[in-house]
């Protein structure tokens, strides 16, 4: 939408600030450029004149070096008699007035002789270095030496060190022939006569001359008020030195001037120039906003109609916002972001037509993941939430344009695959889907894996309509789930009567559970020394509303493959907690025991929930045992063994259900927490109580009894059979010989009946 003040939008209003701008960015521009490159020249002018300067000052210092070498060759003269000496010195001094002293040494730095007898005392032991290293260097040539430190000026009376308004010079005496040193002659130079010498020099406020030594130490500095002995250290970012050095003398002269003295005539210019730019900048300024003005006053009028307009137009575009927001949220699933069922049937109609026209296939998936109901039991509904919109996200990143999906409930997915696609494509996609379908999951710090199982239909091949293509998908998904997990299959009319009825009992477990249609029927085991009832063994039955009576074997495996079993297991739990408790109550004391499934094992809270059924019984632990198989330990042995013991240190009894079905043998007995070892009933079958019966069920008595295992014989039917366990050692026996599995009500008659039926074999 346009903004009330429309003339901000005017090209003309922004021709006219550009053009002032621009005037204006040229003016200070030139200004800024003008002075930087005068401040500049102002720098390197002044830098030459330095430079030339500090040249002819050091030229200057080596004349008065020669002068000072020329004038000790002249005073010595070859000879070393004292006397002659001494009136050579005080003769050249007279003639020169430039130095104030001259004093010779021996080669060692002791006193020789003086212009002035008062100073007797040695040479300091680093001068004497310095002109080894001079005389190595540069040869018999006068230079200066660096300061002493101040311990040798207080070695011996008087000082060789000379004050620092005088400068001392030393010259190596050699031998003429061996060129050896003979002797060091010492001369002292006047100050003040370099005071007169550069008075005349102008340097301005802030201009120094300086002379340094061998170490970069001040030893002169000369500026407006003379020379000086010394003065501050100067800053070196304020300062702009040029230096001129002669190595072999031993100095360096350094002509140094602050910036700010240097630049003060030119920022002078500059302050006067920068008031002329600041009110040439004022009328520039005072004229554009005069033209701003009178472009805006006679565009308002404008400005209000394009305003109306404007808001109109917002007015239009939020109303089909909200209007295209509404069918969005009447059509899409909010959790996936997928289209819903209602949604995706009007676009299958649409796109069945389109297809058909075109003469081309068009494939309908049905999926249904699996395992989807013990994840979101198990790990929370946030948790599966998560899951169905990464498996929505997947989904997305794999359709292709004319492809359509949507969330039809729960964690079923219905896909439209349209487009120009041959049964081998349509194939080909499908695997793909189910392989990254297949691929671990992480949801809020937690891997999960999940699998598809997918149902395919073909239009024109399998039906004609949105309805029946998708009624097709599932039925062949259910086909594709009973095939195991991560499978997919195409429609087929052949798809037999049995996995419609298994889908059926599949879809009805959930409502049986939640109506406790489960109940359990007792067989009971009988201790072959006394044949008296010792226990009974809880077996689940299905109380179907429709079916009736529905026994184990048609539906404990549909639940162990849909993650019911953990549910279903719990339900067995209670039910015979509630028997046992009634039985208390009437005064009987009881024995049940229940089976346990794998995927209860290894569940993370089995352990707990079973000790909080009992407590909330109120049931004692011996009571109540848990029969488990083979395959339950080997498949997570830690986390079952665990669960295990921590039973079996609360008192329930644990006993190894189907021995010799499965592969375990008994090295795998010694790690299990076990009580009691039920033989299986192919093993019990083809005992006849004669001398050719297998010898493998009394072996496996005798190691068990090795062990201090019970042993259970299950499938126990014919009296050659019972004599057999009860010569082999058995301890106790349940088959149909003895009962078959009985209602509660029934077990009380079975007690009464069962001791003189079974007196003889005691």
């Amino acid at each position: 939408m346009r903004p009330s003040f429309a003339v901000s939008n005017s090209p003309i209003h922004w021709v006219i600030i550009i053009l002032g701008l621009s005037l204006l960015s040229f003016l200070w521009v030139s200004h800024i450029r003008q002075y930087e490159i005068a401040y500049k020249e102002a720098l390197e002018t002044r830098a030459t004149e330095h430079k030339n300067l500090a040249i002819i000052i050091t030229e200057h210092l080596r004349q008065i070096g020669d002068r000072a070498e020329a004038l000790g060759h002249s005073a010595l003269g070859g000879q070393w008699q004292p006397i002659l000496l001494q009136r050579n010195l005080s003769r050249i001094l007279a003639q020169d007035p430039i130095f104030n002293r001259l004093t010779l040494y021996d080669e060692q730095g002791h006193y020789w002789l003086s212009s002035h007898e008062k100073d007797r005392a040695p040479l300091p032991t680093t001068w004497m270095t310095q002109v080894e290293n001079q005389l190595r260097q540069y040869g018999d040539t006068v230079f200066l030496p660096t300061q002493t430190q101040q311990k040798h000026s207080t070695e011996v009376s008087g000082t060789s060190t000379p004050p620092k308004w005088q400068l001392p010079l030393l010259l190596p005496i050699v031998s003429g022939d061996t060129r050896t040193l003979t002797g060091v002659l010492y001369i002292e130079m006047d100050v003040g006569y370099l005071t007169r010498l550069y008075q005349d020099i102008h340097l301005g406020q802030s201009g120094i001359i300086q002379l340094l030594d061998r170490d970069n130490v001040e030893r002169l500095r000369a500026n407006h008020s003379g020379v000086l002995a010394s003065g501050p250290e100067l800053n070196s970012e304020s300062y702009q030195s040029l230096l001129s050095s002669k190595p072999e003398l031993g100095w360096t002269v350094a002509v140094s001037q602050q910036y700010r003295d240097i630049l003060a005539p030119i920022e002078a210019r500059e302050q006067q120039q920068k008031w002329i730019y600041l009110l040439l900048t004022s009328v520039v300024v005072g004229v554009l906003a005069w033209l701003l003005k009178m472009i805006s006053e006679q565009q308002k009028t404008i400005s209000a109609l394009h305003h109306a307009q404007d808001e109109n137009q917002a007015l239009i575009e939020r109303l089909e916002t909200a209007h295209r927001r509404s069918s969005l949220a009447a059509s899409t699933d909010h959790l996936s972001g997928l289209f819903n069922r209602r949604q995706l049937m009007e676009i299958g109609t649409r796109v069945i037509t389109q297809q058909r026209a075109c003469r081309k296939l068009l494939a309908v998936l049905f999926i249904d993941l699996d395992r989807f109901k013990s994840i979101n039991d198990t790990l929370g509904h946030k948790t599966g939430d998560l899951l169905l919109q990464a498996v929505a996200g997947r989904i997305k990143r794999l359709l292709e344009p004319g492809d359509y999906a949507a969330r039809f409930g729960g964690d079923e997915f219905v896909i439209l695959l349209a487009g120009d696609r041959t049964e081998n494509t349509i194939t080909s996609w499908v695997q793909t889907l189910v392989a990254r379908l297949s691929d671990t999951y992480a949801l809020d710090g937690t891997e999960l894996n999940t699998s598809p199982s997918v149902g395919v239909s073909i239009c024109p091949r399998d039906a004609q309509n949105i309805d029946e293509l998708i009624r097709s998908a599932d039925h062949a998904m259910y086909s594709a789930k009973q095939s195991g997990r991560g499978q997919y299959r195409f429609y087929d009319p052949s798809l037999n009567t049995s996995s419609l009825e298994a889908f059926q009992i599949e879809q009805s477990l959930i409502e049986g559970l939640k109506k406790h249609e489960f109940v359990l029927h007792y067989q009971p085991m009988i201790d072959l020394d006394t044949m008296n009832i010792v226990g009974y063994e809880g077996l689940v039955r299905w109380q179907h509303p429709d079916h009736g009576m529905i026994y184990p074997d048609r539906f404990i495996t549909i639940a162990e493959r849909s993650g019911l079993i953990i549910e279903m297991g719990e339900e067995v739990l209670r039910l015979a907690c509630e028997q046992l408790k009634a039985w208390r109550q009437e005064g009987y004391e009881r024995h049940i025991s229940i089976n346990v499934s794998a995927l209860q094992l290894a569940s993370d809270n089995f352990s707990s929930m079973v000790l909080d059924s009992l407590k909330h019984f109120q049931i004692p632990p011996s009571t109540i045992e848990l029969e488990i198989t083979e395959t339950a330990i080997l498949n997570r042995p830690e986390k079952a063994i665990h669960h295990l013991e921590r039973l079996r240190r609360h008192g329930i009894g644990i006993s190894l259900d189907d021995f010799g079905h499965g592969y375990a043998g008994f090295a795998h007995l010694y790690n299990l927490p076990i009580t009691k070892l039920k033989i299986d009933r192919k093993l019990i079958a083809p005992l006849s109580n004669r001398h050719d019966d297998s010898p493998i069920v009394s072996s496996t008595i005798a190691l068990a009894k090795k062990m201090n295992l019970q042993v259970v014989a299950e499938g126990v039917e014919t009296l050659e059979q019972v004599v057999y366990l009860k010569l082999a050692g058995c301890d106790l026996a349940q088959g149909y010989h003895f009962s078959r599995p009985l209602e509660p009500n029934a077990i009380l008659a079975l007690e009464t009946s069962f001791a003189g039926e079974h007196a003889t074999l005691t």
